[in-house]
């Protein structure tokens, strides 16, 4: 049920999210993105007492204890593009579309996951 939950919040307010990032425009997509990615890492990242001694075994548990609310991003990711080009176009999205959804549901948390992971060394 957590998991629905979840699923839930993060596509009524990625709907939102998308509504205010179409407003801004182009001219301010750069900060509605950046903000996005360090909330990302605000929220998740611990540190360490140590910052400067680099560790392998950190870095690689900061993914595995990231892996099920990265996973539950993604499918959210995936259901908030395709209702915002159902919203956007009245029409359902084609192959080529949902293919890019795809790759930016799954490749934006991850690559952003990876990143962050990096910090919190």
């Amino acid at each position: 049920m957590t998991i629905v939950i979840r699923i839930l919040i993060t596509v009524i307010f990625g709907l939102l999210w998308w509504w205010i990032y179409n407003r801004v425009g182009v001219d301010l997509q750069y900060l509605m993105i950046l903000g996005s990615v360090l909330a990302v890492c605000v929220c998740c990242c611990k540190g360490s007492s140590d910052p400067q001694e680099w560790n392998w075994q950190r870095y690689f548990a900061c993914i595995r204890r990231c892996w099920l609310p990265t996973i539950v991003l993604i499918v959210s990711l995936f259901i908030i593009g395709v209702l915002a080009v159902f919203i956007a176009t009245g029409m359902a999205p084609a192959g080529a579309v949902l293919v890019n959804i795809l790759l930016a549901a799954i490749f934006a948390p991850l690559l952003v996951r990876i990143i962050c992971c990096a910090y919190e060394n």
